[in-house]
């Protein structure tokens, strides 16, 4: 049966919504002239644009379920619903402005690491792990009881406790040992938790401290609110990385974590021990209590998933992390992390020296959150 102009016209309709549905399915539905495919030429460049389409689906959701919800408010005034559609589409606006910085982010670490596709194996060598900690990376330290007090902040509003404990847990077959991240501010005179992590690290036999996972519980509140950013090696597709090397180089770049859309940050080093360095006063200066003076490394760290959002770290040698400058755009913020006192258990928390007001309470708070 020879086909009527009906049947050619349906046809052709078909095959144009057909073509339509197989482009936007493949992820070509970027408005923003940047050309599908251009810049794709490696397994991470690929990767950080299917993260970019996986964030464009994700706010059309959103999009479309905030308007629905506008369309259903209580009073169902047609003004309110209008405005409720307005918010609602400048915020869409701004959300794909964030995919694609998010993407340009990701890319730009792709060209920073060389990267093609990202597979660490050494978890899967578990001789190339000591067995018990030492002292072979001079900037961190996985000895039991090891802690640290820092304050936070732009006005030292937070407090956080950094203690190394006895407790293990095996990763991919290597015993890593649990640290454990206490963020604490205090509100009407009481300790809130911010933020509680317990971190997995393992010490490589050359003193690279390798990131096996994290558990991390963020806090609104007070209350208990997510675990984003929490991450095991082996689980879900997620990777190790390497925290932080015992040598590093300036200019050396790698992943300290990996699992998208979760952990992803990066670190570079600004000032290995090949040339190590102060802090400048345009980063508001030395931490008191632990100058660097002229000995320090200095990293960057990256966070893709938040376009210009990073961190200055200064480490001492024989100390480990002393200063933390937040950065926005590269500029710093005002807000600092400064190290006050460390020791080799958590009863330096009743040293004089760390100028806790009342250590007793900030004992029981973090038994509390940590057991």
């Amino acid at each position: 049966m020879s086909a009527t102009p009906r049947n050619h016209l349906c046809m052709a309709v078909a095959t144009v919504l057909l073509a339509t549905a197989t482009w936007a399915t493949a992820g070509n539905d970027d408005d923003d002239g940047h050309n599908f495919g251009y810049r794709h030429s490696t397994v991470c460049e690929k990767s950080a644009n299917k993260m970019f389409r996986s964030c464009r689906f994700e706010i059309n959701e959103e999009y479309f379920a905030t308007i629905a919800k506008c369309l259903n408010q209580v009073d169902s005034d047609e003004p309110s619903q209008k405005k409720c559609q307005k918010i609602a589409r400048e915020t869409y606006q701004e959300e794909r402005k964030g995919c694609r910085d998010q993407r340009e982010a990701r890319e730009d670490i792709c060209e920073l690491l060389g990267e093609d596709r990202y597979g660490p194996e050494d978890l899967l060598d578990t001789g190339n792990f000591v067995a018990e900690p030492d002292d072979s990376n001079p900037y961190f330290s996985l000895r039991p009881g090891h802690t640290y007090v820092a304050v936070a902040g732009e006005n030292f509003e937070e407090t956080i406790v950094v203690t190394v404990t006895d407790q293990v847990r095996e990763v991919l077959g290597v015993n890593c040992r649990k640290v454990v991240d206490v963020v604490l501010i205090e509100e009407g005179g009481d300790l809130v938790p911010v933020e509680v992590t317990d971190d997995y690290y393992a010490q490589a036999l050359n003193g690279d401290v390798h990131y096996c996972g994290e558990v991390a519980r963020n806090f609104e509140d007070g209350v208990l609110n997510n675990l984003d950013g929490s991450f095991e090696a082996g689980r879900g597709l997620a990777k190790s990385g390497i925290l932080i090397k015992a040598q590093p180089a300036s200019g050396d770049a790698h992943r300290q974590e990996y699992l998208l859309g979760e952990a992803e940050d990066v670190i570079q080093y600004v000032a290995g021990v090949d040339n190590p360095t102060s802090v400048g006063q345009g980063e508001g200066g030395e931490n008191p209590d632990f100058p660097c003076a002229g000995a320090c490394v200095k990293t960057e760290e990256f966070i893709p998933p938040e376009p210009g959002v990073g961190e200055f770290k200064y480490f001492l040698p024989g100390t480990g992390f002393v200063l933390g400058v937040a950065l926005e755009d590269g500029i710093p913020t005002g807000e600092r992390d400064e190290v006050i006192c460390t020791g080799d258990s958590l009863a330096v928390l009743s040293d004089a020296k760390c100028g806790l007001n009342n250590p007793d309470e900030l004992l029981d708070k973090l038994c509390e959150l940590s057991p």
